[in-house]
């Protein structure tokens, strides 16, 4: 079987990267932070990623354009969304056969308590980067906000999308 390699340069890591840490649903962070914002983030895709045993897993992505200002923002949350059971599947006779296991991974697991990331992308974002920083501590129910450099994570080829 052929290897493919996504070949990555420093030019695909031109965003800037937020980590959120929220116990809440993601419907309830996506309004929260459309509030606190001013923006209006809506379900654009599920991007799927084969990250365990060539089980197949989707991460919800929202997004959103602000024309004025040229931001690109982008909320993707950092543990795939359960998918249906595969009924088709032969169980086999064991203590567990009747019981169905939701199963999730991390998009990057080197940050495991990240809940959700945020991704700019635009050309003056760096000016905009503390204010939106501040913006979002001022949500109650997030309980961090966090600059990351995706640079230097070992999964960062996930956030290429």
């Amino acid at each position: 079987m052929a290897k493919h390699t996504l070949n990555t340069t420093d030019e695909d890591f031109d965003f800037v990267l937020i980590g959120l840490v929220c116990l809440e649903n993601q419907y309830h962070v996506i309004s929260n932070v459309n509030q606190a914002l001013k923006i209006n983030l809506v379900l654009s895709d599920y991007l799927p990623f084969n990250l365990k045993g060539g089980k197949l897993f989707n991460f919800s992505l929202y997004h959103f354009l602000d024309e004025a200002l040229g931001i690109e923002y982008s909320l993707i949350p950092n543990t795939s969304n359960f998918d249906e059971p595969d009924t088709n599947q032969n169980k086999t006779k064991d203590l567990f056969a009747e019981i169905d296991v939701d199963e999730s991974v991390k998009l990057i697991k080197e940050l495991p308590k990240t809940d959700y990331f945020i991704l700019l992308k635009g050309e003056d974002l760096h000016n905009y980067r503390y204010k939106i920083i501040d913006l979002l501590k001022t949500i109650p129910d997030i309980i961090q906000v966090q600059s990351i450099e995706a640079s230097e994570l070992a999964s960062k080829r996930n956030l290429i999308f």
